[in-house]
């Protein structure tokens, strides 16, 4: 079972002002962390797995391989578990993490060896996206939700388009046309999320109502 607290001791490095290292992480026993990792891989592979198999036959399924094509996530990179900051992996296994620059072998109170990893050691670039993600989801925490888009954002990307202009046109759409023009203009367009506004179409634009 894991423990905590419990102190690490890294080799001299500065920490990053912008992430937060502490100095009690998690420790997790060989047999926990194992765990967490094989049943992160069946969890991704329930996906990943017949996304390959697509691949391998030429095949592709409008949503379930958007994942990877728009994206760009490797499957291989989905699977692959990674135990974040603050958390020390301990076991002859936990080595392997070490072929990535950004793992380090520490050292606990009682004298054991672990790995986990180090922040300072991520390229600077690395840094400052993770501390604007984290700033980010901590922020969408505190705000009120809203439910109400009714994922029309998809819509807006192709209203008033002609067949010919659809980024996606080997698919048809649902409705004509004219009927899914009338969707759109009959509710509210309420998206805040960037990545779709910016694939709006220009008389779409002015409809969002945020």
């Amino acid at each position: 079972m894991p423990t905590s607290p419990a102190r690490a001791t890294f080799p001299a490095a500065e920490f990053p002002v912008q992430i937060n290292a502490r100095t009690t992480p998690t420790v997790l026993a060989e047999s926990d962390w194992l765990a967490r990792q094989s049943a992160h891989e069946a969890r991704a592979r329930v996906w990943t797995d017949p996304h390959q198999a697509r691949a391998s036959r030429g095949e592709k399924h409008p949503v379930h391989d958007f994942l990877f094509s728009y994206y760009a996530f490797r499957p291989a990179w989905l699977r692959r578990w990674h135990p974040g900051p603050d958390v020390v992996l301990t076991g002859e296994s936990a080595r392997a993490f070490l072929r990535w620059p950004e793992y380090r072998a520490v050292t606990l109170d009682d004298g054991s060896p672990g790995v986990a990893l180090d922040p300072a050691a991520l390229p600077v670039h690395r840094r400052v996206f993770v501390t604007w993600l984290r700033d980010l989801l901590q922020t969408m925490q505190i705000r009120p939700a809203f439910f109400g888009c009714f994922g029309l954002h998809e819509w807006a990307m192709v209203y008033r388009q002609t067949p010919d202009e659809i980024r996606h046109n080997a698919y048809p759409l649902r409705f004509p046309p004219d009927a899914l023009a009338a969707i759109v203009e009959a509710a509210p367009i309420t998206c805040t999320h960037f990545d779709a506004f910016r694939f709006f179409t220009a008389p779409a634009r002015p409809l969002n109502k945020l």
